[in-house]
């Protein structure tokens, strides 16, 4: 009787943690460019249209405790995504009305807080945290950290930490040491500034409470040049593209360096590989090698020039097929 309650237990605990996965809306783009250029792009992972009037999103300046919300209107029909852009359109703004570019205002859904004074929510720079939350207050994505140290001259968050760089300040020769992965005077490393960033293929749910204890961006984003904005208006991820095989006995799949220099990348897995296809953003495939051997690392080189955000799809010896998202520089 134990050994029964305990295996019923078990299942509702594990159903219940599948179910936080696919089921409700997170970030799945994060777009900090030049001038005015900031979006945010939402992700439906569900299998329902989703109301968005039940949902906010919140700025807190650098990093810090005061938020800045903004509510949102319309909605997001599964497996879709709702573009929010800043709200400067006028053609004939400057300084701080430049208008947003018109590549970046063709993809919105909605544009919002076209005056600061009256709504700071848009307004994001490298060093704010973003949040996705309910109308009464749930968190429902984190982008940064929230009241993480961040000040207002740090110019946010990258992908090295405990590192010492030294740099040329005025014909000076300066040192800085990046702590928490906060890159402070080091604008030039920054992965949340000056950087378009696309949620991994395989994040599944949003971040509902502050990474602990830092916030590594690199682990579940993937950072693109500045004012890149292709891969808006759409989104990929494993939420409901598994087929009942692929769910039951998932191979480790691991695709890197991510973005790629060259035309080059390594394929990392647990089971030999048969193919690989590399697939343009209109679904075209623009390589594709067989594999006859029984290895489970692999090097790509594609045949073609490749520049920009493409999809991999690695066929598995078990007849899986896995897909990521890979950025060539």
């Amino acid at each position: 009787m134990k050994k029964l309650l305990l295996a019923i237990f078990t299942l509702f605990i594990g159903s219940a943690l599948l179910a936080q996965e696919c089921s409700d809306l997170f970030i799945s783009e994060y777009v900090e460019g030049s001038g005015n250029n900031k979006a945010i792009e939402l992700y439906n992972p569900t299998d329902a249209t989703i109301d968005l009037s039940a949902y906010k999103l919140v700025r807190y300046s650098n990093g810090g405790f005061q938020g800045y919300d903004v509510g949102l209107e319309g909605t997001i029909e599964p497996k879709d995504v709702f573009v929010v852009v800043l709200d400067k359109r006028d053609p004939n703004g400057i300084d701080f009305e430049q208008p947003v570019d018109s590549a970046l205002q063709e993809k919105a859904d909605i544009f919002l807080c076209p005056v600061y004074s009256v709504n700071r929510m848009m307004y994001f720079n490298g060093n704010d945290a973003v949040t996705l939350e309910k109308v009464t207050g749930e968190i429902i994505d984190i982008f940064g950290i929230i009241g993480g140290g961040m000040l207002s001259d740090d110019n946010g968050w990258g992908n090295l930490n405990d590192t010492t760089i030294t740099y040329n300040s005025g014909g000076n020769p300066t040192s800085y040491t990046i702590q928490n992965y906060i890159v402070g005077p080091l604008f030039w490393l920054s992965w949340s500034k000056d950087n378009t960033l696309i949620r991994k293929y395989d994040i599944k749910q949003g971040v509902t409470s502050n990474p602990d204890p830092y916030f590594e961006v690199f682990m579940e984003w993937d950072s693109v040049p500045k004012d890149t904005f292709d891969s808006l208006g759409f989104h990929k991820c494993d939420c409901g593209t598994l087929d009942i095989k692929e769910n039951i006995n998932p191979s480790f799949v691991s695709v890197y360096p991510n973005p790629a220099t060259g035309n080059e990348f390594t394929i990392e897995t647990t089971e030999p590989v048969t193919s690989v296809e590399v697939i343009d953003l209109r679904g075209i495939i623009v390589s594709r090698r067989a594999f006859a051997g029984h290895s489970e690392s692999y090097r790509f080189t594609s045949d073609r020039k490749l520049q920009g955000i493409y999809f991999v799809r690695i066929s598995l010896a078990s007849g899986q097929q896995v897909s990521k998202k890979l950025v060539f520089k």
